[in-house]
């Protein structure tokens, strides 16, 4: 659980950790890291001497991005008030139960991950869950339709929902999508009765509307 504890731990203190790293480029990032001990400016973020010691072992890259993916997470995070953050950590992570429940879950789909925007998003979802604004079981549902997107997805998602009443996607994408439940994907019935040349019919759903504006969009305050 010491992993899982930093990683709340960091949330509490996510200023200090975007204080620190500045603008989040590659030159602040390798700064820190390279100049950082365990000890040293990285005690009240602990998560991120994970990076450290992957930087110092020689794994520059895996750190960067490590670190990359960890602050486009705490910027979403640090949108919520850090009374509000400190609140719900006490009484969702009082034990071991509640910090495997939240913690170990968001940190895990974190991991997983495979660039920063999709950490922000994930970041989204947990400053909503934070906020009370969902329910855990919407926060799993959110973070493991994060864990399948991609820059392609994400265009396709945009592609339906940016404009109402405009839904342009490849079928191959829409399918994906469907399976998750940000579309509505059906066949339009021939007189043929040949399943083969139906022509799709695609729609929006509530829950593609509310991921895409709550989580891909996100706002600037919660």
């Amino acid at each position: 659980m010491g992993t899982v504890r930093n990683f709340l731990t960091t949330i509490k203190n996510s200023e200090q950790a975007l204080e620190l790293f500045k603008d989040g480029g590659e030159v602040a990032i390798d700064s820190v890291l390279e100049d950082s001990g365990v000890d040293g400016l990285l005690e009240d973020i602990p998560i991120l001497n994970i990076a450290v010691s992957l930087y110092k072992m020689g794994n520059k890259v895996s750190a960067y991005f490590f670190a990359k993916n960890m602050l486009a997470f705490l910027c979403e995070i640090d949108k919520v008030p850090n009374q509000k953050r400190i609140e719900f950590l006490n009484d969702n992570c009082a034990d071991d139960a509640g910090i495997e429940n939240v913690g170990e879950v968001a940190l895990m789909i974190l991991d997983k991950l495979d660039h920063p925007k999709l950490a922000a998003m994930l970041g989204r979802a947990f400053a909503f869950l934070t906020l009370g604004m969902i329910t855990k079981y919407s926060f799993d549902i959110y973070a493991h339709t994060i864990k399948i997107m991609n820059p392609y997805l994400q265009q396709q998602l945009k592609q339906c929902y940016q404009f109402k009443g405009m839904i342009g996607v490849d079928a191959p994408a829409a399918q994906i999508l469907a399976n998750y439940g940000l579309l509505k994907v059906g066949y339009k019935l021939n007189r043929s009765g040949d399943t083969s040349d139906m022509p799709l019919s695609i729609d929006t759903t509530s829950f593609g509307e509310m991921f895409y504006s709550r989580i891909v969009i996100g706002s600037d305050t919660y």
